[in-house]
């Protein structure tokens, strides 16, 4: 009976743990440090405006990727496309138009936007206002779409923790706070 009350005592903390960590925006040590890629205002990597959508091309993105198919998300709609795995992680999913690359989704914590953003961080961490703001639409809906700093074609998606709306415009300051990065988007036409 002892250790059934010892092991309540160690694994109710750890529980309790957990699940205010998925609440809560990741603290400043707790986002990655390990960049394999920058999204910039030019593109991603060697991948510019213009950039083939072919396999070969993909791959160029950093060294070692593995481009696989993969069901993904733009703000509109859900498509069969590519994304880039590296080392087993997938880092970015690229978005046809026409026969180029359209668009870049940066999808892994070991990539940063053109100001040093990282998917988990805060608004306030990626240093961006509300003004640069925009509600989501379509599947993006409760989410902020927000421009980066000085970089016409990359926007910041970020995600609500249990936001219950209104769903229909940009949500208030205070929601936003508890906003969490979780996709930094190029795209070649912005």
């Amino acid at each position: 009976m002892a250790f059934r009350s010892v092991l309540a005592l160690v694994l109710i903390p750890l529980a309790l743990a957990g699940c205010v960590a998925e609440s809560e925006p990741l603290p400043d040590a707790a986002v990655s440090s390990t960049t394999w890629l920058t999204i910039t205002d030019d593109g991603v990597g060697p991948l510019t405006a213009g950039a083939p959508f072919q396999d070969a091309t993909l791959a160029t993105v950093a060294p070692g990727a593995d481009i696989r198919t993969v069901e993904a998300a733009q703000e509109s709609r859900t498509t069969w496309t590519r994304a880039a795995f590296i080392n087993d992680i997938q880092a970015v999913q690229f978005f046809k138009d026409g026969n180029t690359v359209g668009e870049i989704h940066g999808v892994s914590q070991n990539l940063t936007g053109p100001n040093g953003e990282r998917l988990g961080m805060t608004m306030r961490q990626a240093r961006v206002a509300r003004s640069d703001c925009r509600a989501g639409r379509d599947l993006w809906t409760g989410m902020a779409v927000c421009k980066a700093r000085g970089a016409e074609h990359v926007s910041l998606v970020f995600s609500i923790p249990q936001y219950a709306g209104p769903f229909d415009v940009l949500p208030s300051a205070d929601d936003l706070e508890r906003a969490t990065l979780m996709r930094i988007v190029w795209n070649a036409r912005a």
